[in-house]
């Protein structure tokens, strides 16, 4: 278990590389998936049902949303309570909610990816453009409770990769 809480903001994001100035040269993202084979995919489908007692930080913004929207395999979040899983979809904000720690996956991976174009060449025939990458979180949240020993690694790991 979690001796302290944890905040998002404690793990960094991995932002990703400047785009190729050639675009014959990039070949996109490849996202790479982890093989599991099925003695660990059924541990690994244990580890994303266990509950997890989060809070959804709010925003600085003028007019920021009370609840957000979050969605596993097409099913509504799961939120513990009245002694049972209710399926809520929108998640409020500033409320300490136990949910599955698949749910909390979808929060951290939510991320923001801001492209900016950089000319530095302005003059000549082909002028040189450099595309910058900016990964951000989507969310701000706290891991208020966390029985499992391997959720501060877990969560670390899932911040920190930029897809």
């Amino acid at each position: 278990m979690a001796r302290e809480e944890l905040h998002s903001d404690q793990f960094k994001t991995e932002q990703r590389p400047p785009i190729p100035i050639d675009p014959n040269s990039y070949d996109g993202d490849i996202v790479m998936v982890d093989n599991l084979r099925d003695k660990d995919y059924a541990a690994e489908l244990a580890f994303m049902e266990e509950p997890v007692k989060i809070r959804l930080e709010p925003s600085a913004e003028k007019n920021a949303s009370g609840a957000h929207p979050f969605w596993v395999n097409g099913k509504a979040a799961e939120v513990f309570q009245n002694g049972r899983w209710d399926e809520i979809g929108y998640l409020p904000v500033g409320v300490v909610l136990t949910v599955k720690r698949k749910v909390l996956e979808v929060i951290i991976r939510a991320k923001t990816d801001t492209v900016q174009t950089k000319v530095q060449e302005f003059n000549g025939e082909l002028p040189n453009n450099l595309m910058t990458r900016f990964t951000s979180p989507q969310h701000s949240f706290s891991i208020i409770e966390d029985r499992n020993p391997r959720g501060p690694s877990w969560v670390a790991e899932l911040r920190r990769r930029n897809f």
